[in-house]
């Protein structure tokens, strides 16, 4: 049962990789299409918000390694992870809409909404895992933080910090 998932999942990273690298192609291919400078600024801005939301991610994930948390199987709490549980989707999920806008073309629409799908499965997916590999400190974590909710995850943190 279990290598049966393993597939799955397997063919899911696979499917998510090759819709992800379309969308680069495509936002490249029909650069600007629509000539529209303000949504081509906005997608430049949104790709290189997520960029460095995924630089910060996995700094964070790479923090906690260097600390031994990952090994020891324990929740990262940490950098990015301290405002939301999943650091590296809410990044796809920027770079996913700036790629959108940078292309401006009604393919790029299709496939980003598709990666979009995608990860929202995926998240999902992780929380699941998340929940049978951690437990209640898991799910502890998932009252304490917001699942991609960078603003309520800050807002979480300035009233955490207020009440110490």
């Amino acid at each position: 049962m279990s290598h049966n998932r393993s597939g799955v999942q397997v063919a899911g990273n696979v499917a998510y990789a090759i819709i992800f690298l379309l969308m680069f192609i495509f936002a490249f291919l029909f650069y600007d299409s629509a000539n529209l400078t303000v949504v081509l600024s906005s997608g430049w801005i949104l790709f290189a918000f997520g960029v460095c939301m995924l630089l910060l991610a996995s700094q964070s994930r790479r923090r906690a390694r260097d600390k031994g948390d990952v090994s020891k199987n324990v929740v990262i709490e940490s950098g990015m992870y301290a405002y939301v549980r999943h650091p590296e989707f809410f990044s796809q999920f920027f770079i996913a809409f700036g790629l959108i806008l940078i292309s401006q073309y009604w393919i790029s629409i299709i496939v980003g909404a598709v990666l979009i799908a995608f990860l929202g499965l995926a998240i999902m997916d992780e929380e699941k895992r998340n929940k049978e590999k951690f437990g209640d400190a898991y799910t502890a974590y998932m009252q304490r933080v917001p699942r991609i909710n960078l603003i309520a995850g800050i807002v979480r943190q300035i009233k955490a910090k207020r009440r110490k």
